[in-house]
């Protein structure tokens, strides 16, 4: 068996190490946004986890819009009729390059609250 020279091994494993990072690098937001859709209650449940026996994290506003969750790939994240959003309670939008974009709050919603996202 042929030894790979010590510069070769250290790019091979940096190259494997920065593959595993992406694969196991955190959610981020998508370009996907979605409107809170109207509800009896007037609101719509942001919640710490998928149930609605998790913590309510806030009260949604119809109107104001969310942006979805996803992994790497794009795929958005969901756990049964629940999707992982980031909402900001001021009603505003943001995209991650702004600043702002860090203070959104990250919870799950169930989908059928959320409208059409594009």
């Amino acid at each position: 068996m042929t030894r790979l020279p010590s510069h070769a091994r250290r790019t091979a494993l940096a190259a494997a190490v920065c593959a595993l990072m992406g694969a196991a690098s955190p959610a981020h937001a998508i370009n996907a946004v979605c409107e809170v859709l109207p509800t009896s209650d007037g609101f719509a449940a942001l919640r710490a986890g998928p149930s609605t026996d998790a913590r309510l994290i806030a009260r949604m506003k119809t109107g104001h819009s969310v942006h979805l969750r996803a992994r790497n790939q794009g795929e958005v994240i969901r756990s049964g009729p629940w999707t992982q959003v980031i909402y900001w309670p001021n009603g505003e939008l943001y995209i991650p390059s702004q600043p702002e974009f860090r203070t959104g709050q990250i919870g799950w919603v169930a989908q059928r609250l959320i409208g059409d996202c594009g």
